[in-house]
């Protein structure tokens, strides 16, 4: 969870997570008719993810240790234009996913 360089990723545990619910998914429905629907499936875990994340931030807000001040807040606050992704991070992610064949090339782990 924290990259050669220290920074926090959770790319390589999300992709992880992505991975088992596609092979649960094709268990429970059968084998993806193309890679688009393969693709589509991925985005809209994504989503869910998100929204999940989303949730969970907002339940942590009501914890009566931050008072009247959100983490998010304090988050936005401390990290400021330090949340960008920066290129060399944008090219690893990237990287990532075409090793898992998730930009359309050829998979070399079974995704």
């Amino acid at each position: 969870m924290l990259d050669r360089d220290e920074q926090i990723t959770f790319v390589p545990e999300l992709v992880e997570i992505i991975q088992a619910f596609l092979h649960e998914y094709e268990e429970r429905k059968g084998p993806f008719r193309n890679d688009l629907e393969r693709g589509l499936v991925i985005s809209f875990a994504l989503g869910v993810m998100h929204c999940d994340l989303e949730a969970v931030w907002e339940g942590l807000g009501q914890a009566k240790v931050f008072g009247e001040l959100h983490p998010r807040v304090v988050f936005e606050e401390c990290v400021g234009s330090d949340l960008e992704i920066s290129g060399s991070r944008r090219q690893r992610i990237a990287d990532e996913l075409r090793r898992r064949g998730w930009l359309g090339e050829p998979r070399d782990e079974g995704l």
